[in-house]
């Protein structure tokens, strides 16, 4: 497979260049409005993704995009671009340093590359397919921990959904881990890549929400596929681990699929 350094080094500089105006912008925003899901989208979620579509289309046109403020174009190479301009905006109106900026390349389907940038944290996380996983340029791996009463977890979706069969499955999940958190956006992901966190599960997510850490969980020796076991960002939910405890964790889920 061929290198991704110019894609890498193009999402990197376009992201930190979202970074700042979602920084500079803090204290001053105008406009917030409300999605037909209950979101919000402020108008710098807007500025930031224009900065990552132009940018990223005027080098690679040829390439997909998938943002989820502006939506798909498909492209001609096979590749799509997936961007989450601000992901976690409700911590953004509210000044938690959790939100971040997202940016996947999927080949085929496949993610090869991801980048996480929590601009507040001063935290990046890069991977390309092939490449291994990064945190601030320092090579990441994923814990160690093998049992799940040692184990300390995210989620997200629960009490959107407690009396789901996913939601009484995540219950059931809680009440065996060490802990589990259920706020910290994709700083959690981050987190699972550098050893910091053993697993996540989210109920919500979109392929802009769960392409980029999929690389990077990947890269940095973990796995990733959705509550039925599949490799795919597509299924609207999760499961995030260091590995040596993914199959425990899809087992608590076996019985609502």
């Amino acid at each position: 497979m061929k290198t991704l350094e110019k894609e890498l080094e193009t999402a990197v500089r376009l992201a930190k260049q979202a970074g700042e105006l979602q920084l500079s912008r803090l204290a001053g925003l105008k406009r917030v409005e409300i999605k037909a899901d209950r979101s919000p989208v402020s108008e710098v979620d807007e500025a930031c993704e224009k900065i990552l579509r132009g940018g990223l289309e005027a080098a690679f046109p040829d390439d997909g995009f998938l943002g989820e403020e502006t939506g798909e174009r498909v492209g001609r190479s096979g590749r799509t671009w997936i961007v989450d301009p601000i992901d976690g905006t409700r911590p953004y109106l509210h000044g938690i340093p959790t939100f971040s900026v997202l940016v996947s390349l999927e080949d085929g389907g496949d993610p090869v590359l991801g980048l996480i940038l929590l601009p507040a944290m001063d935290e990046l996380h890069t991977a390309t397919k092939g490449g291994g996983a990064f945190r601030n340029g320092a090579p990441v791996r994923v814990s160690k921990t093998g049992s799940l009463a040692d184990a300390m977890g995210a989620q997200f979706g629960y009490f959107h959904q407690p009396n789901s069969p996913e939601g009484l499955a995540i219950k059931a999940l809680g009440s065996r881990a060490d802990y589990l958190y259920g706020f910290m956006d994709a700083w959690s992901y981050g987190a699972i890549a550098s050893g910091r966190l053993d697993f996540s599960v989210n109920l919500l997510d979109k392929p802009w929400d769960c392409s980029a850490a999929a690389c990077l969980i990947r890269e940095a020796g973990g796995r990733f596929s959705d509550l039925s076991g599949r490799e795919t960002t597509r299924s609207g939910n999760m499961l995030f681990s260091n590995g040596a405890l993914h199959d425990e964790l899809l087992s608590f889920f076996a019985p609502t699929k």
